[in-house]
């Protein structure tokens, strides 16, 4: 049922979480920072219920604040009934697809808040429950391109060839990334590198106009791409975050982590303003200098949209068999978490056909 009644933008992001109506009208008139809150309201119904804001400012730039910060539609007060109803309708209208952003594949972009959050494990299990839930053609992407596991966690045998493509992004066509790509079944593949650190070696640069080549080839036989992508590469080159649709930051619940998460969505709102940021809370229940949720949220300005519990069972059943969680632990709490967040994300509802890198190394693997 559709929330009508305005909602304070400060209580919006509790009520909705647990009630998730199609569409819900916040009220930021008190709010200081209305886009970062409308953001953290966004989050907090994992993007599945419309937001219609409405406030009491007549101005354009916090009309698209609002808007790039995830609002259907913004209203100033006061305002018609039937003006009200024709915002919720419009943003409650179903789109023509949902995997989709102006034609192309969604890109979502994985990093964890500090080393060792988790967000390597929660890339590699996404993808695959992505890959499992309907046939997705998805593509992993580690962007690490010394120190990354995407490989390693799925037992996979790294090639150079994601190196090679970013030093010649020229050069780059569906033939080189089919023959880079690691293949998990016909509908998960994975390009992932494993240079070693040496003294007279200089390592692959990530620049924007090479990855911005990369996607784009990958799109063109992917439903959904999924990239992991260490922190100091955002923090070097934020410019890297107009390549995605959206930001998961995964994240422990300690006081020093919801520091950084409260910077590296700051730095994602400045650098590119159209990706959406989402917060997944990981090993809670762990200890050790953990904080609870709420607070974490305050001192971080955004609310997770999933907190993932400490598992230590599953992560070993998964890291020993070298495979992702929804194989190796598939009734764990953390492998439910973890697809409810990729329903979030990518909604169901795609029609896919059979990607050009299943027909390249069929025909390879014939010769």
């Amino acid at each position: 049922m559709t929330a009508l009644a305005p909602i304070s933008v400060r209580d919006a992001p509790k009520l909705l979480a647990d009630s998730q109506p199609p569409a819900a009208v916040i009220d930021i008139a008190d709010s200081e920072h209305p886009a970062a809150d409308i953001r953290s309201v966004v989050a907090a119904t994992g993007g599945r219920t419309r937001i219609i804001a409405v406030g009491n400012v007549n101005d354009v730039a916090l009309y698209r604040a609002l808007r790039e910060a995830g609002a259907a539609d913004y209203l100033v007060k006061p305002f018609a009934a039937d003006q009200l109803t024709a915002a919720i309708a419009r943003s409650t209208a179903p789109e023509a697809s949902n995997q989709t952003v102006n034609g192309r594949p969604q890109t979502v972009f994985i990093t964890g808040a500090r080393g060792g959050a988790g967000a390597t494990t929660v890339a590699v299990d996404l993808s695959w429950y992505l890959a499992q839930r309907e046939q997705l053609r998805i593509a992993l992407l580690d962007l690490d391109l010394m120190f990354g596991s995407v490989a390693l966690a799925l037992d996979l045998e790294p090639s150079r060839g994601l190196h090679d493509i970013l030093e010649n992004p020229d050069r780059v066509d569906g033939l080189l990334i089919a023959s880079a790509m690691a293949r998990m079944n016909d509908h998960f593949v994975i390009l992932a590198a494993e240079e070693s650190p040496e003294p007279d070696k200089v390592p692959a640069s990530m620049t924007s106009e090479a990855l911005a080549k990369l996607l784009a080839t990958v799109a063109e036989n992917a439903d959904c791409i999924v990239a992991d992508v260490p922190r100091a590469l955002i923090i070097s080159q934020p410019a890297l975050l107009e390549r995605a649709d959206h930001l998961v930051i995964v994240s422990e619940l300690n006081l020093v982590s919801a520091r950084d998460v409260a910077r590296l969505t700051a730095l994602t709102q400045q650098a590119a303003p159209n990706c959406s940021v989402s917060l997944i809370g990981n090993k809670a229940g762990k200890g050790r200098g953990e904080i609870d949720a709420d607070a974490f949220s305050r001192a971080a300005r955004i609310t997770f949209s999933h907190i993932l519990p400490w598992d230590a069972t599953a992560a070993k059943a998964a890291a020993n068999a070298g495979q992702p969680l929804g194989q190796a632990a598939a009734t764990s709490a953390i492998h439910r978490g973890i697809a409810a967040a990729a329903d979030a994300l990518v909604p169901q509802g795609v029609e896919t056909t059979a990607p050009f890198w299943r027909r390249f190394l069929n025909v390879r693997s014939s010769r």
